[in-house]
């Protein structure tokens, strides 16, 4: 599949439409289409051309989602403030990449769909392969349908949901202008979708087809998406139910007995192919032809070509990591050995100072630069606020970068070079999402059990009672704290943080708060070398302070659109 994504744009446009849903009159004759499965097969891939997530690895992405929640701020002046400060959310607003409006997609969904089923029909005597390649298509189609609702639903609530093709023809109103469904019914729609989306994939597929949607991918999509709706931001009144729903659909996904943790953190972004049983759903890259910017988005300054510091790790997310044997990091102001015995993930996901990165294994300073003479001892290029190019926090990034690529040899460069793979759907987010929802049935212990693997898989040392610094008896209150900590580092950049704390109503707590800084002192006595650590409110937040807002969480309808649709209602705190 992938050598078809990878050539194809997009067999068919997708465009934005004057109406929410209204006939695309430049359509070509596409009648030859629906006789070819090949044909076919090309339409549906162009659902992963255009809808499959590329997180943060691609623009504005890259620039923007880590900074805006509680992992990082860029090394660059003014990059994605007036998000952090609450400037840009607004109804009349079209520069926020999630504030979108999806009906040209579903749109293209509908026609699909509809056509699959009027005009691919199947002859009595067909190969059981030639149904099921037929299933195929109407699976990942009826997957990314949902998918692009879900997009709108997790920032607005309810949404219009039509599922059929509005003829140019069509006069009635209500179907012209479709008011929005209730967040419920919403939800339950895509639910649907995607489980029985589910029914229609093959758990496992292999050869050209490896990095389809499979049986896996839809299932443990819809539990994330049951995990949102048991979620306080969608069930204030934390029914239980919504909670059991999450937690069976992760267990369906578990009982497919086909993933598992890959044995390296580090290397789950690298390894590539079938043996990569972590990987659900995710977005491939090939050298040398598609690639993304990550690395060179995010690279120190004395390792930069043409772009750096897009999200420097700030020092919130540095102290969650815990101590190498689980128990939490105690910080202290100012420090002495701030890295010293930690959970590995930390250095698997940030540089500190002192630390080597690249091909070279080149040392990293972060350290605060007190000379201008680049011969002085004191001098330091990639010292903390040396330069908008330079560490904003003390830390630059490592999590999902491939250092064996060489700037010096031009393999990266502004938004190219990276071919890593972007995964959205992994399998430490199906255990953590069962964890979570197992502890809020009263199930703690066997969410206990999940976090062990994942703190196993870490390098987390087991102590004498084999629970990787979970304690024993641990509360439900107490173990959901510690299951938002695990997700906060084990998921770190992967466009996850800032929905989390969306959907615990936790973000008007955590976001409005000023994020801080490692500043770093060398002190030369004789041949000794030492450091103080001492922290301090990064220089983007003491100017620009975060702002979160309760109205925040669910954000306003495009004002574009309640201009075409006159049925179509704002949200509440919008008005």
């Amino acid at each position: 599949m992938k050598k078809y994504i990878f050539y194809l744009i997009a067999f068919l446009a997708v465009s934005c439409e004057d109406v929410l849903d209204k006939k695309n009159l430049g359509a070509i004759d596409d009648s030859y289409v629906w006789s070819d499965p090949n044909m076919i097969e090309l339409n549906v891939n162009s659902f992963y051309a255009n809808w499959m997530p590329t997180g943060l690895f691609e623009r504005p992405g890259l620039a923007e989602l880590g900074i805006i929640s509680d992992e990082a701020r860029s090394g660059y002046n003014g990059r994605a403030v007036n998000w952090i400060n609450g400037v840009r959310f607004g109804a009349d607003r079209t520069d926020v990449p999630y504030q979108k409006w999806y009906y040209g997609g579903i749109r293209k969904a509908n026609e699909f769909l509809q056509n699959i089923e009027e005009r691919y029909i199947l002859p009595t005597n067909a190969t059981q392969a030639q149904k099921e390649r037929r299933d195929r298509f109407i699976g990942e189609v009826r997957f990314y349908r949902a998918h692009l609702y879900w997009e709108m639903i997790k920032v607005y609530g309810g949404v219009p949901i039509i599922t059929k093709v509005i003829d140019k023809d069509e006069t009635d109103e209500s179907l012209l202008y479709p008011k929005r469904n209730t967040t419920d019914e919403s939800f339950d729609f895509v639910i649907k979708e995607l489980k029985e989306a589910a029914d229609l994939l093959s758990i496992t597929y292999s050869g050209d087809n490896w990095g389809r949607i499979t049986k896996g991918a839809a299932l443990a999509y819809c539990a994330r998406i049951q995990l949102y709706r048991a979620s306080p931001m969608f069930n204030p009144t934390n029914e239980r139910k919504y909670w059991e729903d999450a937690y069976d659909t992760y267990k369906d996904v578990i009982e497919l007995d086909v993933y598992d943790l890959h044995p390296m953190f580090s290397e789950i972004w690298k390894e590539k192919g079938e043996n990569n049983k972590e990987i659900i759903w995710f977005k491939d890259y090939k050298k040398g032809t598609i690639t993304h910017g990550w690395d060179a988005g995010n690279m120190m300054r004395s390792q930069a070509v043409g772009d750096a510091t897009a999200n420097c790790p700030v020092q919130e997310l540095v102290d969650a990591f815990p101590m190498k044997d689980g128990t939490p990091y105690v910080k202290s102001n100012p420090e002495t050995n701030p890295y010293d015995y930690r959970d590995p993930r930390l250095r698997a996901t940030v540089v500190w100072n002192g630390d080597t990165y690249g091909p070279r294994n080149e040392k990293v300073y972060t350290f605060v630069s007190e000379s201008t003479d680049p011969n002085s001892p004191m001098y330091n290029f990639d010292g903390i606020d040396s330069h908008q190019s330079a560490t904003s926090t003390g830390y630059y990034m490592r999590k999902m970068t491939d250092e064996s690529l060489d700037g010096t040899k031009g393999d990266y460069g502004y938004g190219k070079g990276s071919y890593t793979q972007w995964v959205e759907l992994r399998y430490a987010e199906v255990l953590l999402g069962l964890a979570e929802a197992a502890n809020e049935i009263g199930e703690t212990e066997e969410g206990v059990e999940q976090l062990k693997l994942i703190r196993k898989r870490a390098g987390i040392l087991p102590g004498d009672d084999e629970r990787y610094g979970i304690p024993e008896n641990i509360s439900k209150d107490d173990f959901r704290t510690l299951v938002q900590n695990e997700r906060y580092i084990e998921l770190a950049f992967e466009n996850k943080r800032y929905w989390d704390l969306r959907r615990w109503k936790l973000a008007h707590l955590k976001l409005n708060n000023q994020l801080t800084a490692m500043e770093i002192r060398k002190k030369i006595n004789g041949e000794e070398i030492s450091y103080t650590y001492t922290r301090r409110v990064q220089r983007h937040d003491k100017t620009n302070k975060p702002v979160f807002l309760e109205k925040f969480y669910f954000l306003p309808l495009p004002k574009e659109e309640l201009l075409r649709n006159p049925n179509l209602e704002q949200n509440e705190e919008w008005k």
